[in-house]
């Protein structure tokens, strides 16, 4: 069998499928001769803020207390509020340098940064250097969608037809993406983008929830119809994280297992100011939070994960991958 599954396979829809899939496909390769597990030699991590760690151990989450190096060389508030990729990389005993101030590795490169969006994912993957000793872990989208909306936050019927169309492009970019990657060898988990309006920056700041919910709808659509479009051909190495069908599954509080998130609406850390108002999230700390438990916040600014979400996206991630004998 190979690393993962067919990507048309594992992007199936539908509540809590990620737990679903994973428990099918752990049944289903139950028998037979399994190939030798793969244990990469990197981990390369691209996409926006909600994969980024800064050089100091900052994150754009919920950070515990003296996570910047400075006055803490081990960075334990990075390791106590982690992010999801670092669940990933942990399963296969890679940490980030980042996370406790140290020189960079070799071994985990990050390449996430504020804002990212499939243009500028692609040309970071461009001089990554890949081969079939990597794992790349991809989670961008989002602000390619708030790019299309702009300023135009209520658009006319028309108009919001043409954004709907434009966000089903930029998700098959990403899909072209993933394709290309995977020519290079390497493996590939690749997230969808969440619905945008359950977000809190949507109400705050005037945004239409309909529109974004299509559009979203329609980013991840694009994602999968290009992967559809590839006979899979004996496999290849890339599976889908459904953060769409994952988060909305949090925020509509669809099962017991999150019913320790006490707060599906509101942001932990309230950040504020154009045009870059998620730059006050790395400073965000627990202690600077008047809310009680902000650790068990759906949301840490307008549209970052809060910490419980980056555990349940980590080890459902992680799940994944392991559901695939590898």
């Amino acid at each position: 069998m190979s690393f993962f599954r067919d990507l048309s396979i594992v992007s199936a829809r539908g509540p809590l499928v990620a737990t679903v899939l994973a428990s099918a496909l752990l049944a289903a390769c139950g028998g037979g001769e399994q190939e030798e597990t793969f244990q990469p030699a990197r981990i390369v991590a691209v996409g926006d803020e909600n994969t980024l760690i800064n050089p100091d151990g900052s994150q754009y989450s919920m950070n515990n207390v003296n996570t910047v190096a400075t006055t803490n060389p081990n960075g334990i508030g990075c390791i106590n509020n982690p992010i999801w990729v670092q669940y990933v990389a942990a399963d296969y005993g890679l940490s980030f340098g980042e996370c406790r101030g140290e020189t960079k590795k070799n071994s985990a490169l990050m390449l996430a940064t504020l804002g990212q969006t499939v243009e500028q994912a692609a040309a970071a993957l461009a001089g990554a250097g890949l081969n079939g000793n990597d794992l790349v872990t991809l989670m961008v989208g989002s602000h390619d969608l708030l790019a299309i909306v702009g300023t135009n936050k209520k658009p006319t019927a028309a108009e919001a037809d043409v954004m709907i169309k434009e966000a089903r492009k930029r998700g098959v970019l990403l899909g072209d993406l993933v394709l290309n990657t995977i020519a290079t060898g390497a493996r590939i988990l690749v997230s969808t983008v969440p619905y945008l309006n359950t977000a809190p920056f949507v109400a705050a700041e005037g945004y239409d929830g309909n529109l974004l919910y299509e559009m979203s709808t329609e980013f991840n659509n694009g994602l999968n119809d290009r992967m559809g479009d590839v006979p899979s051909g004996g496999g290849r190495n890339g599976a889908i994280l459904e953060v769409d069908q994952l988060v909305n599954a949090y925020y509509l509080n669809a099962g017991s297992a999150y019913n320790a998130i006490t707060n599906r609406l509101a942001a932990a850390c309230q950040t504020s100011g154009a045009p870059t108002p998620d730059a006050g999230l790395p400073g965000c700390e627990t202690t600077d939070i008047s809310a009680a438990s902000p650790i068990f916040y759906l949301w840490a600014g307008r549209l970052q994960y809060g910490t419980i979400t980056h555990g349940l996206l980590g080890q459902t991630a992680v799940q994944r991958i392991r559901a695939n004998p590898l």
